[in-house]
């Protein structure tokens, strides 16, 4: 006898279109609230967890108004929420998001024929990922480290994205490592020092 299999069920978004056109503000504030006792409840469910993935957390410092900072912070709420296999996917596209900022900001000449135009650089962000690392790290613009690390991110995030039957993942631990590769991408290729302020001379 085999067993019935579990579904996920949501109405509620139904339920919440509905009162939007028909039902009360006490109605809608009702159900908002339920939601959000709901959400709170499952968050806190492994929030023990939770706490210990986010005091585990590989050392950053980075500024949070750069492009690649929203998708590392997206990184780190995956991870410490538990979503491994997100995280995976995620440190692969914030690898390739990093590789398009370095084009994009960079000055770079080819020998003798001077220096490559915006457009000619937008032509480089069709090539595919590895491709990108190759040509960085061949033109000088990222470290030969960092080359080595994103190659091992790209493979990892693709061995997710196209998985195989017979490849078995550990997911809590594959994020964790691209977390920590990503981070020290990071700390690499835009490095960053606190300064401690220097006291006047008296």
């Amino acid at each position: 006898m085999t067993e019935e299999p579990d579904f996920y069920f949501n109405n509620i978004p139904v339920l919440y279109a509905q009162l939007k056109k028909h039902g009360t503000g006490e109605q809608l504030e009702q159900l908002k609230n339920d939601v959000k006792e709901y959400l709170t409840k499952v968050f806190e469910l492994d929030l023990d967890q939770k706490v210990i993935r986010w005091l585990e957390m590989p050392e950053c410092f980075m500024p949070s108004d750069y492009e690649y900072f929203k998708l590392y912070w997206e990184l780190v709420q995956l991870y410490t929420s538990g979503l491994f296999y997100s995280a995976v996917v995620l440190g692969g596209v914030l690898s390739e998001r990093i590789c398009y900022d370095i084009l994009a900001t960079q000055s770079i000449t080819i020998g003798d024929k001077g220096e490559l135009t915006q457009e000619q650089i937008s032509y480089l962000f069709k090539l595919n990922l590895r491709d990108i690392i190759e040509v960085l790290a061949q033109w000088k613009l990222i470290k030969d480290e960092t080359r080595k690390l994103m190659i091992q991110v790209n493979d990892k995030r693709n061995s997710y994205v196209h998985p195989t039957k017979t490849e078995k993942v550990d997911a809590k631990k594959d994020a964790k490592e691209i977390l920590i590769k990503v981070s020290e991408i990071i700390s690499k290729e835009f490095p960053y020092e606190i300064m401690s302020k220097s006291k006047p001379s008296s």
